[in-house]
């Protein structure tokens, strides 16, 4: 069940973080920016978002843009980026390729390197009535998906954050 909602988490904060403004204000507990100092030395940026029950940290280090998942208590579950197709694997981009996504664009791919779990890879895809959001692993094994009907293509993106909060919810 933890691992269900971790997952659910990764999907809800790419979106909220985009729509979440200037997170500076936010108060981690010591024992969370502990953890982070421990995990993660000379990092140039931290920006703070406290989701249901956990913490991540968006942070660059050298050239790249990471995000690091921590529960209240400090306990680090993963680190995850947003990447381009060509950093999926073969399996992954041949799944995405298939068939039954024709008429769908990728719209965001997130890999999450789960403490847990290993990689895992997040794929959001729209078409032109639905959207899809998968969840694989490195072989393409679909282990979640959800569709949803478009109501307003003007408003997807925001449509995205609401629907990774009610994925999360219903997960519980």
């Amino acid at each position: 069940m933890k691992k269900i909602l971790l997952a659910a988490t990764v999907l809800v904060y790419s979106l909220l973080a985009a729509i979440s403004g200037n997170s500076q204000g936010t108060t981690v507990p010591a024992a969370v920016q502990n953890s982070f100092n421990d995990h993660f030395k000379n990092v140039q940026y931290t920006r703070w978002v406290p989701i249901q029950n956990s913490y991540v940290v968006s942070f660059t280090e050298g050239q790249d843009f990471r995000d690091a998942y921590f529960t209240n208590d400090g306990e680090f579950k993963g680190i995850g980026r947003h990447i381009t197709t060509d950093l999926l694997p073969m399996y992954v981009q041949t799944k995405l390729s298939e068939n039954s996504y024709n008429g769908y664009e990728i719209i965001e791919l997130y890999q999450f390197d789960c403490v847990e779990n290993g990689i895992c890879f997040y794929a959001s895809l729209q078409g032109p009535k639905n959207k899809l959001v998968l969840k694989m692993d490195s072989y393409g094994d679909i282990s979640y998906s959800k569709k949803t009907k478009i109501k307003n293509n003007s408003a997807v993106n925001e449509q995205l954050a609401v629907e990774r909060l009610t994925v999360s919810d219903a997960t519980k």
